[in-house]
């Protein structure tokens, strides 16, 4: 979000910036805003009752809530270095900065308050540059002490801007997270609250619509399943009948399609001379196979080609001669045409 739209939705957060003046027992105590201004200066040498009272008046002239204080610390009571990292640590950056600060400063991570800030993220050379600020803890013991006898409790630990003619803080917070004080501005509160309230609100609303649309679509639904149900039982009924017409025409088309035997053999009967004999008939579907005996056999194929049931006739093996009668055995096929059996039966009747 734009800073200056968060500026106008988001009423900016009450600050008190404290910081040091001359030594660590004397603090001046600026509000934080646009243009800081100085409310007061709590000198070391004054009076802590009459200090304490100041201080609950500087916090009650706060209208929008109680201010979050800020101990600013002056750059030269600051280390401030930069660090390079690899990018892979960006994930986990503030463990990696912990575990690895002995090897970036003299110290150890339990030997200062420290915070740091990414500036650039080199994605080409896969590194991470950090502005790392750190400050001794015993550098920081009498400010604290101080500040806790007049009933003061820093919520954060900043470092002050250089080269500014009025305070500046920066935005760090070198305070470590299990010794920060909770903060809550109620200003933002309430609104986080009226904000969750208007969402819950149209939270509700939504899951009415939803309900009521739920409920349409089953009753749309338990309607189609009506519908597909009567679909399904017109359908299977269908089937039904157009089974037993199947099973009806069955027969019928199966006589249509299949030669009749009597007709083939009534056929056969007719084309064949006199001198030829028949010793086995076969029929199978639309093949016609004879076995026999004849005198001159060669011009069997021509006859059956002749007839109009029969096509497509052929020897199957050799000819032989049978040593008994002298007759030539013969083996044929043919295909019966069922198309032809009704001309037969015309030409051997004389219709």
């Amino acid at each position: 979000m734009p800073a200056s739209l968060r500026g106008r939705m988001i009423a900016p957060r009450p600050a008190i910036w404290l910081v040091p003046a001359g030594d660590d027992t004397s603090f001046q105590v600026w509000k934080a805003s646009e243009t800081p201004e100085q409310v007061d200066e709590l000198g070391g040498e004054e009076d802590i009752n009459l200090l304490r009272d100041r201080w609950r008046e500087v916090l009650a002239s706060f209208e929008d809530g109680s201010p979050e204080i800020r101990l600013c610390l002056p750059g030269e009571r600051v280390l401030e270095k930069p660090v390079d990292l690899p990018l892979a640590v960006e994930g986990n950056l503030a463990p990696a900065v912990g575990y690895q600060l002995d090897q970036l400063t003299p110290f150890t991570a339990n030997q200062v308050y420290y915070d740091f800030r990414l500036v650039e993220r080199d994605s080409e050379h896969g590194r991470l540059r950090l502005d790392l600020r750190l400050v001794l803890r015993h550098q920081l013991e009498v400010m604290r002490d101080r500040l806790a006898s007049l009933g003061i409790r820093p919520h954060a630990i900043d470092t002050l801007a250089d080269g500014q003619e009025t305070p500046r803080c920066e935005g760090f917070n070198l305070m470590p997270e299990a010794e920060r004080p909770p903060y809550v501005f109620k200003r933002t509160r309430l609104n986080w609250m009226l904000a969750g309230a208007a969402v819950l609100v149209l939270a509700v609303v939504m899951a009415q619509s939803i309900v009521l649309r739920e409920r349409g679509v089953d009753r749309l639904e338990r309607e189609v399943t009506a519908l597909r149900s009567e679909a399904e039982t017109v359908m299977a009924l269908q089937r039904e009948l157009e089974d037993s017409l199947l099973a009806a025409n069955f027969l019928a088309d199966r006589r249509r399609s299949q030669p009749v035997v009597i007709q083939v053999l009534d056929e056969v009967s007719r084309v064949l001379p006199n001198d030829m004999w028949l010793q086995q008939v076969q029929i199978r579907e639309t093949e016609l196979q004879i076995m026999g005996l004849a005198d001159g056999s060669q011009r069997l194929i021509e006859i059956l080609n002749d007839s109009p049931l029969l096509d497509d006739a052929a020897f199957r093996g050799s000819i032989n001669v049978d040593p008994a009668t002298g007759q030539e055995r013969f083996n044929a096929t043919a295909t019966i045409i069922p198309r032809g059996v009704q001309h037969a039966v015309a030409s051997g009747s004389g219709e």
